[in-house]
């Protein structure tokens, strides 16, 4: 195994990137380290600026004395500060004469179009993310994106997935899963309160759900802070919608015991890369409602494990939802191959043995 240094965010912040790698725990393997490159704490821009390029000293410093080969690092492709930092590293790394290998977490479209348009910031594109010697993506999509902004066609890609905590995944009993969906149906919507994760379009799907179906006893379960919350739960209150409960951030034995006991998982998100929250959804044997963006239709088929659209038509989301509490049989179907591709695909164990095998690859 060469030795691996992988830029981390804050293991202590809510987010994907950071739950991916606290679940994988790569660096109890010794031939692999963590470096934070970012804090948990608000800071005034000098110190931002100070504390970063501390960072990028203690970066070249560390490459040099521990000798490390490649350097795995993660960014998004957005508008946040995460572009113009982490592409000074894939520059430090390139000039050290180390390898790199990109993984893009998340993708903002409209930051891609930026680029696009802006020779500065295509030319930045160009001399750092563009050069890494391999690219992990969560999607086929992904990899034509980044060609399409640079990225010589013959460099290698693989396309990986996110990962579901499967630890206590053995106290999952579909059969009583199946038996408590009959009686009452829990519908989840995992993720951070913003708009754009189609938190308004779930609760309106939800609302004429319960219309359509007012003899079925239903909750929405949803879990996650964000910069919206208040607006949320005032849009519920105001539109006087029952069966709604807020549990705010949760994690740990909190998240475990909501994945145990919801049914089907509501993920309208406008743009993705492939979401934690899918992945454990599938793992514990839930359905999947949600848009066909970034890596989500290269883990959810159509009628086969779930229900996709590119609509932001709430309407659509209903006519699924109605769909699953129509048919137990479905349901069943649907949550028994998502727990075992989950198994077989998207385990901490599994995703390890793929990144442990791209990074033996790289010492040839």
């Amino acid at each position: 195994m060469p030795k691996t240094l992988v830029l981390i965010p804050d293991l202590n912040i809510p987010g994907g990137v950071s739950n991916y790698y606290k679940t994988l725990r790569l660096d109890a393997n010794s031939h692999i380290s963590y470096f934070t490159i970012n804090r948990n704490k608000p800071e005034s821009s000098f110190k931002s600026v100070l504390r970063l390029f501390n960072k990028y000293s203690v970066f070249i410093f560390k490459l040099l004395k521990y000798q490390y080969e490649i350097v795995i690092v993660n960014p998004s492709l957005d508008e946040g500060k995460s572009f113009h930092r982490d592409l000074i590293f894939i520059i430090i790394t390139r000039l050290l004469k180390r390898k790199s290998i990109v993984f893009f977490h998340g993708w903002f479209d409209p930051f891609e179009e930026k680029i696009k348009k802006s020779k500065f910031k295509s030319f930045l594109f160009r001399i750092s993310y563009a050069k890494a010697t391999k690219y992990l993506v969560l999607g086929e999509v992904f990899k034509n994106k980044l060609i399409g902004l640079g990225v010589p066609r013959e460099t290698e890609f693989f396309v990986e997935t996110m990962v579901a905590d499967s630890n206590h995944i053995e106290e999952l009993n579909l059969n009583d899963k199946l038996h408590t969906y009959e009686k009452e149906i829990i519908f989840l919507f995992l993720s951070r309160m913003e708009k754009e994760k189609g938190i308004y379009i779930a609760i309106d799907a939800f609302q004429a759900f319960l219309i359509r179906f007012p003899q079925r006893k239903t909750t929405f379960i949803i879990a996650g802070d964000g910069i919206d919350l208040p607006a949320v739960k005032n849009y519920v209150k105001e539109k006087m919608i029952p069966n709604i409960k807020f549990l705010g951030f949760i994690s740990g034995e909190n998240k475990r015991q909501v994945l145990l006991k919801s049914h089907v998982m509501i993920f309208p998100s406008f743009t993705e890369g492939l979401p934690n929250a899918i992945l454990e959804g599938m793992l514990y044997g839930m359905p999947v409602v949600s848009r066909a963006v970034g890596g989500i239709p290269q883990v959810i088929q159509q009628n086969v494990n779930g229900f996709l659209t590119e609509s932001f038509d709430s309407a659509i989301f209903t006519d699924f939802l109605s769909k699953l509490a129509c048919d137990s049989v479905l349901y069943k179907n649907i949550a028994e191959i998502n727990h075992n591709t989950a198994i077989q695909r998207f385990t901490s164990e599994k995703v390890k043995e793929r990144i442990f095998t791209i990074l033996e690859d790289c010492k040839n």
